[in-house]
Order: structure tokens, then sequence, then C-alpha cells
């Protein structure tokens, strides 16, 4: 009985190394929202990977073992093995709404500041879709940090296309275009956004993003 107690300890420490890991990786900042999609992509395919495992004879029968014997650490691993199939059923939920997301972000990913007024329409209507339908990806953190990670991928787009060398070199004609176009994208972002606002208020959903910190989305 020991031999598997010891066996069961180790697993739960590679389990939750691995979970620990994950979690790290969902708060990372100045990143774009297809960084969001990837990081459910591989939690899905992560944690999934785990609860399979968790489901093979052999972990089975050494449970079974430990729960007859009425080992003290079968509890715990009991408890991470649930978080485990609850964190994976979130995680598949979750990417399947935000895969909705992957083709515009694409465009947006590689667009020029005067090409991004015309794409933002279309990703905050997947957006405010995932809030009023999704399971988990429902809450004002989650939402908040998703449209800050579109705010973060015009401004990385915008920062792209003005080329100090070309001041430098004396094309500031160039350049004062690609700023005002610049500008032009961050006020259409701003615009867009409060747009749907007014939209889901005069919609009369019952949760909509009025409430929502605007510092928090648009200051970077």
């Amino acid at each position: 009985v020991q031999r598997l107690e010891s066996t069961l300890i180790h697993w739960r420490r590679q389990i939750k190394d691995v979970v620990n890991r994950q979690d790290d990786g969902e708060h990372a900042e100045d990143v774009g929202p297809l960084a969001e999609i990837q990081f459910w992509r591989s939690r899905y395919i992560n944690l999934g990977g785990i609860a399979e495992q968790l489901e093979r004879p052999g972990v089975t029968q050494i449970v079974a073992v430990l729960d007859a014997a009425r080992s003290s650490y079968l509890e715990p691993f009991k408890k991470l093995s649930n978080l485990i199939q609850d964190g994976t059923d979130e995680a598949k939920d979750n990417l399947r709404f935000l895969e909705k997301l992957q083709e515009p972000c694409e465009r947006l990913a590689a667009a020029e500041p005067k090409q991004i007024p015309t794409i933002l329409p279309t990703i905050l209507n997947y957006i405010r879709l995932i809030w009023s339908t999704s399971r988990f990806y429902n809450t004002p953190d989650k939402l908040t940090g998703l449209l800050r990670k579109v705010s973060s991928e015009i401004i990385s787009r915008c920062c792209a296309q003005i080329s100090l060398d070309q001041i430098f070199d004396g094309d500031v004609r160039e350049s004062m275009v690609t700023l005002d176009e610049s500008i032009q994208a961050g006020e259409s972002w701003r615009k867009a956004y409060r747009q749907t606002v007014i939209a889901m208020q005069r919609a009369g959903e019952a949760a909509s993003w009025a409430d929502f910190d605007e510092s928090s989305i648009f200051a970077q």
C-alpha cells in the first residue's frame, strides 16, 4: 500500500505542476487575442490528456486498492482528478466559442492601421455572442481581459507600421499619414466598443458591458 501511495503522491505532484504552468500562461499581458485562443487550445489538450490518463485501467486499479485500504492520500487525489475533469470541460467549452474569433483576429494581426476599423465590428459581435451564451467565458474579468488583448493587438499593428527610420530619413509626410491612420484605428476601436454597449442596453440584455472599467480595456 505504501508503494501505491508513493505513486499516487508522485502523480499528484506532476498534475499540479502541469496545472500551475497552465495557470501562469492565462495571465500573460501585452499579447493579442490569438494568444488567448491558443492558451485555451493548449489547456484543453493538456488537461484532456491528463483526464484520459486518469481513466486508464492501471490508475483506476491503484485507486480501487487505496480506496479499500482507506488511504488518507486518496481523497486529495480524487479532488484533484475532479478539478482536472472540470477544467477540461471548461477549456473545451471556452475553445468552442473562442475559435469563432480565430479568422477575424488573424486578419487583425495582419492588418494595416487603415484596415483595422472594418474588422472590429465582426470581432465585437463574436465577443458579444461569447458573453451571452458561453457557460464559463462570461465573467467581467475574462471579457475585459479579452477586450484588452484586442487593444494590445491594435497597438501592436499600429506600432509596426510607424517607422522611426523614415522619420529620421526625413520622410515625415508618410509617417504622419500612418500616425493619423493609427489614431483613427484607436478611436474606431473605442467607438465600436461603446456602440456595442449601447446596442446591448437597447436590446434589454440582462448582463451588459456598461459596468466594465474602460480604463482596463483601453489604457495600455
